[in-house]
């Protein structure tokens, strides 16, 4: 059949049979019965063509007529898989080896591979050697590769014409015809896997021409004479040897000895070659395997001399000078130099350059000499050549200095000076002086040498006088500076003053001493509470009461004194301020009067509008701040509420301008318009807060010092702790039953909204005494009802009253809080009245006499 064919086992090689079908989708079936079988020797045939087995073997597949060819696929398993078939194998067993890439067989005991698979192409080849230049006609010439891993090959490749390689291994030969020409040489190993990586081209030249000098020798760069080294190089083409010549009489070959080298290079080198060879000229003869050429040989050499130091090696100067040394050598030459061993810390010298030595010298001891080494280095201008460094040493002598100590004396007039022996730290130091005087001294002697004699001399003036000695040291003809004996001559002390400031002063600053007087070397002061001082003009700082008093100076010197005592005894100034109202009460802090103060009372300030407050002393005040009250609400509003009201005792201040600012009242609640909040009043860190406004007909109180009033069905605003208290609540109905509750007071909250025809009383104030009378103050406004009913009082404190409410009939406008108590306005009736003002707030100041 076309589309399926069945293949039969025709002999019966077993007692069963092995039946095998195949179609065209080459399904393949085995049938086997697991039983023991005697197989005959008749073979089997598996084809497509129905030929019978081949006679000599026992199993004959053939792959022809099918659709693909193909070939017989052994069992295929790993090492692992291998070694762990059950034991006994059968000998003869055949597998292939995934691990290893080999047909293996197991013989006697063991697996044997029969033939393996290659794993990879061969390692890339590595470097070529051997001859790298030829001549035409050269044969059997020897190139080699080290060994490449894995190459079972060697492929050679020549990109030059006429050279025939011999040999497919790591080394081969190579024979080169008489028109071979230059090329690369190249190897690859390769093995049944494929070509490994070509190595890099050795290059091969073939040497067919003669030796061609293409670049003459040039003269190197001048050496200096036993220095350096010089190269004479010669480029040629052809060549294989190179021979160098020199010429002194005549041309002779030169040898790798004494300051030559490499002789038979292309490049000679002469090292260190001495003056004598100045002008020496050198040619180089090229040989090819064949000929030779010479280069033309004007090639010359220049040595240029060392030069050298011809400077004395000393020098000596004084300190504070330089030793100006020119500098000379053998040869036109520049200099540099550096330090060596410097005794007697000698100061100023470096490492310099130039044609003198001319470093400013400082020798500190005065007394012995030192000195400093400078090596000079020569440098030739032709050539620049190194000499060797040349030592000169300088000797610094000390600049003597007069070491009497001290340098002064003093004397009263009309005494004997005392006899000054000069001395200076330099041996052998000599001196001379001379004389000068402030004006009106006389009796002093005007110049001389060696000592300061003894002179009487007179000061006729008030104020000390001098006569300075300026003496000169010289020693080694080194002339030191002038130094300057200072002989003060007192007179008696006369015009003794004494001062204090300021007086009357400020307890707790600070008291000024001030002191005068002509001819005085001390000073001597005394005053109250053991007070003592040696200074012209001391000072006295934290001035109490201790110290009032008398403060006397005792101005002296070594020939008298003189004594003086201030004009006036200090004394305490009362503290004292200028702004606002000025009253004073007596001692209880009572019985105000605007005339004189009372012994032992107390000074009022008060403030009704803003102004300043001026200490004249640093001090201790009271204070009462209130700040301006809360406006009233329109139409059966609520009461403002009345300004926060602070108080302070022992507040210090200091001597400086305070701003007072007094807070106004808030605005009244109009019908279209609400109340306005207070303003603060202020008063250096005091800040009292303004009262809130008490609302209209339907609303919540504002906040503030103390809060205003809420109304219907509404809360009060709140108070600031420490100032004031909250605003009272609405009755919590609205329309014709609504009313206004009462403004918070410093002393206490606004009353709430009683009943629909009555309303809340503002909160009460508190009172203070510090103006001398005992008053109220903050007190909140009072609300007002919508129908039927008298408006609120207000608070205690100048809160304004709440206005009649009688709708539809008439009613009543608030009452404003009162002016310059902080006092909260009423609030205005129902029918549409309108509210009160909020009263403006004070500031009263007050100090003890």
């Amino acid at each position: 059949m076309k589309n399926f064919k069945k293949y039969f086992i025709e002999k019966t090689i077993c007692k069963d049979c092995v039946l095998f079908f195949f179609n065209t989708s080459i399904l393949f079936s085995i049938c086997f019965s697991i039983l023991t079988f005697n197989c005959s020797a008749q073979g089997v045939a598996i084809n497509f063509t129905g030929d019978t087995a081949n006679t000599k073997a026992m199993l004959d597949i053939d792959v022809t007529g099918m659709p693909h060819k193909a070939g017989l696929l052994i069992p295929r398993i790993t090492t692992a898989e291998r070694d762990d078939i059950s034991l006994p194998i059968p000998e003869s067993l055949l597998i292939y080896n995934t691990t290893t890439k080999c047909l293996e067989i197991y013989v006697g005991t063991a697996w044997q591979a029969v033939v393996c698979g290659c794993t990879s192409k061969p390692a890339a080849a590595g470097i070529i050697s051997g001859t790298a230049t030829v001549c035409p006609g050269q044969n059997a010439v020897l190139y080699s590769v080290p060994a490449i891993t894995g190459a079972s090959s060697y492929t050679w490749s020549y990109s030059g014409t006429g050279a025939s390689i011999v040999g497919s291994t790591s080394s081969v030969i190579i024979y080169f015809s008489n028109t071979a020409t230059a090329g690369n040489l190249s190897v690859m190993g390769t093995n049944a896997c494929g070509n490994g990586t070509v190595s890099s081209d050795y290059p091969i030249a073939v040497n067919s021409t003669a030796p061609n000098i293409t670049g003459q020798p040039e003269n190197p760069t001048p050496v200096c004479a036993g220095t350096g080294s010089s190269t004479f190089t010669v480029t040629a083409t052809g060549g294989l040897t190179y021979q160098w010549q020199e010429f002194i009489i005549s041309w002779n070959n030169v040898a790798n000895a004494g300051v030559y080298s490499n002789v038979t290079t292309a490049t000679l080198t002469i090292t260190n070659p001495p003056l004598i060879m100045n002008t020496y000229k050198y040619r180089c003869i090229v040989s090819g395997t064949c000929t030779s050429s010479t280069s033309d040989g004007v090639a010359t050499l220049t040595v240029n001399p060392i030069p050298s130091v011809t400077n004395v090696t000393t020098a000596t100067i004084c300190s504070g000078t330089n030793p100006n040394i020119a500098l000379t050598s053998s040869v036109p030459c520049n200099f540099t130099w550096t330090t060596g061993t410097v005794t007697g810390d000698i100061t100023g010298a470096s490492a310099s350059s130039g044609s003198t030595i001319n470093q400013i010298l400082t020798n500190p001891s005065n007394a012995t000499a030192g000195s400093v080494q400078y090596i000079v280095t020569p440098t030739s201008i032709t050539g620049s050549c190194v000499g060797a460094t040349f030592t000169i040493t300088v000797t610094v002598n000390p600049t003597p200095t007069v070491t009497n100590t001290p340098l002064a004396q003093t004397i009263c007039t009309g005494g004997n000076t005392t006899l000054v022996a000069i001395s200076s730290n330099a041996g052998g130091s000599t001196f001379t002086w001379t004389a000068s005087a402030s004006e009106g001294i006389s009796g002093f002697t005007a110049s001389g040498s060696t000592t300061l004699p003894v002179q009487t001399i007179i000061n006729p003036g008030s104020t000390a006088g001098t006569v300075t000695y300026a003496i000169t040291p010289t020693a080694n003809t080194c002339v030191g500076e002038v130094t300057n004996y200072i002989t003060t001559v007192n007179p008696l002390p006369t015009t003794v003053t004494a001062s204090a400031s300021p007086n009357p002063i400020c307890s707790g600053t600070t008291l000024d001493l001030t002191g005068s007087a002509t001819g005085t070397t001390t000073w001597s002061w005394t005053g109250p509470n053991s007070f003592t001082s040696s200074l012209q003009n001391p000072t006295i700082t934290n001035f109490n009461s201790a110290g009032i008093g008398v403060y006397t100076l005792t101005a002296s010197n070594a020939c008298g004194s003189g004594t003086a005592a201030n004009t006036n005894s200090v004394s305490i100034k009362p503290f004292s301020a200028t702004g606002g109202t000025i009253t004073y009460t007596d001692a209880s802090g009572l019985n105000p009067r605007s005339s004189t103060p009372y012994s032992g009372g107390y000074t009022v300030h008060t403030f009704t509008s803003s102004g300043t407050f001026t200490p004249v002393c640093n001090g201790n005040i009271d204070a009462l701040v209130v700040a301006g009250g809360g406006g009233g609400g329109n139409n059966a509003g609520a009461g403002g509420g009345a300004g926060g009201f602070k108080t302070a005792t022992g507040f210090a201040v200091t001597v400086q301008e305070y701003t007072v600012s007094v807070g106004s009242g808030g605005s009244a609640g109009t019908a279209s318009v609400s109340g306005t909040a207070g303003q603060n009043s202020v008063f250096s860190s005091i800040t009292s807060s303004g009262g809130g406004y008490g609302t209209n007909s339907n609303g919540t109180g504002g906040s503030g010092g103390s809060g205003g009033g809420g109304s219907a069905t509404f809360s009060g605003g709140s108070g600031i702790s420490g100032e004031g208290y909250a605003g009272g609540n609405g009755n919590g109905q609205d329309g014709s039953s609504r009313a206004g509750a009462g403004g918070g007071g410093a002393g206490a909250v606004g009353q709430n909204t009683v009943s629909s025809s009555t309303p809340g009383t503002g909160g009460v104030g508190l009172t203070s005494s510090i103006s001398g009378i005992s008053t109220y103050y903050a007190g909140g406004g009072g609300g007002a009802s919508h129908v039927g009913g008298a408006g609120a009082n207000g608070g205690n404190g100048g809160g304004g009253k709440g206005g009649t409410g009688n709708w539809p009939s008439s009613g009543t406008t608030g009452t404003n809080g009162s002016s310059n108590t902080g006092g909260g306005g009423g609030a205005g009736g129902g029918g549409g009245y309108d509210g009160g003002a909020g009263g403006s707030g004070i500031v009263i100041i007050r100090y003890p006499n």
